[in-house]
C-alpha cells in the first residue's frame, strides 16, 4: 500500500432542513426554532419546505461566537 493514496468521498450539503440542524450542530430543535422565528437565522421556503442554506448556517455560527466572545 505504501506510496499508494486512499480516495475519500466527501459529501457537501448544500442547505440543511431545521430538523437536521440538531445533530449538525448540537444546538437543540427549539432553540432553532426560536432562531427561525425571530428571524435570527435566514431561512428560504422552498415549496412546501423550509431549508438554511448552509453558507447561511455558517455565517449565523460564526456570529454567535463572536458574541460569546465579547
Amino acid at each position: 500500500m505504501e506510496g499508494k493514496r486512499m480516495q475519500e468521498s466527501v459529501t457537501l450539503k448544500l442547505s440543511w432542513r431545521p430538523k437536521e440542524l440538531p445533530a449538525a450542530t448540537g444546538l437543540s430543535l427549539p432553540f432553532w426554532r426560536k432562531m427561525i422565528r425571530l428571524d435570527k437565522v435566514k431561512v428560504r421556503r422552498v415549496g412546501g419546505a423550509v431549508i438554511i442554506l448552509d453558507s447561511d448556517l455558517r455565517e449565523f455560527l460564526q456570529g454567535k461566537e463572536e458574541e460569546e466572545g465579547e
